[in-house]
């Protein structure tokens, strides 16, 4: 049989692989025969080949981890994130953005051509075409630094998880176009309402009748981590080699179905 990922021997590093979504791909990449290098600030289940302590609001932990990474990254999945309160809209895009570019960019010139990126965003940053002005702005500072002083200096254009996310699926976009004479692919995956441990933060933040009214997907049930994990497995693997700079959605049509008026939309 042919094996059309092509994880076998692949060298991975993924982040946020102590639960939920990222849990799940980095068990599948093990199966899959990948020597997979985890990062997260908890200790990770899965049987990797190591796992190292990282704190993505931190510059210096993200720099430690880094530097016990192999000097060689055939795959680089970025699953790690915080939903908004009980972390401070700082800390949020801190963790979910500004540390995710600081990784990536330690890591791309480890990649070798024919490698790939790939990010967990959310359908929540669906909206980011509309912010872009203030997006690009924030993004135009590239450095752990100079992006935190930016979030300082304006918290109002900050509101912590949609930020977050509109900042990873444009970031995606631009990387992946500059990217393209390296030969590295990148990508991100929009989930719908997953079940993680993550979930019931957002729970605590809206109703559930306010989440299930904007975001439940058309099948009227939340996504299970696998259904997320697997679809992000395929974008970073050779199946999908030719697949470069797109924001996936997987929602069950949840984004469709505002598209073509079924379903009024939240943003």
């Amino acid at each position: 049989m042919r094996d059309i990922l092509g994880y076998s021997g692949k060298v991975v590093a993924i982040t946020g692989a102590f639960s939920g979504m990222g849990a799940a791909a980095a068990r599948t990449l093990v199966d899959l025969g990948a020597e997979v290098h985890a990062l997260d600030v908890k200790p990770v289940a899965a049987p990797v080949k190591q796992s190292i302590a990282c704190d993505l609001k931190d510059r210096a932990s993200i720099d430690a981890a880094v530097a016990k990474l192999p000097k060689a990254i055939d795959r680089l999945f970025n699953c790690a994130g915080v939903p908004g309160p009980p972390f401070s809209s700082l800390d949020t895009t801190l963790v979910n953005f500004v540390g995710l570019r600081h990784l990536t960019e330690s890591l791309i010139p480890r990649i070798p051509k024919g490698g790939a990126i790939a990010s967990i965003t959310s359908v929540g940053g669906m909206g980011w075409a509309k912010n872009l002005p203030v997006l690009t702005d924030f993004l135009a500072n590239r450095d752990f630094a100079s992006a935190k002083a930016w979030l300082e200096a304006h918290p109002n254009e900050n509101n912590g998880y949609l930020f977050s996310k509109q900042c990873i699926i444009l970031y995606t976009k631009q990387r992946a176009v500059e990217l393209v004479a390296s030969e590295i692919r990148m990508n991100c995956l929009s989930p719908a309402p997953t079940d993680t441990p993550m979930l019931p933060d957002f729970h605590k933040q809206v109703s559930k009748e306010f989440l299930e009214t904007h975001f439940l997907t058309p099948l009227g049930r939340n996504a299970t981590p696998e259904e997320m994990a697997d679809p992000l497995i395929l974008l970073n693997s050779d199946a999908a080699r030719f697949v470069s700079g797109h924001n996936l959605m997987v929602d069950w049509g949840y984004v469709a179905s505002v598209e073509v008026g079924a379903r009024k939309g939240l943003l």
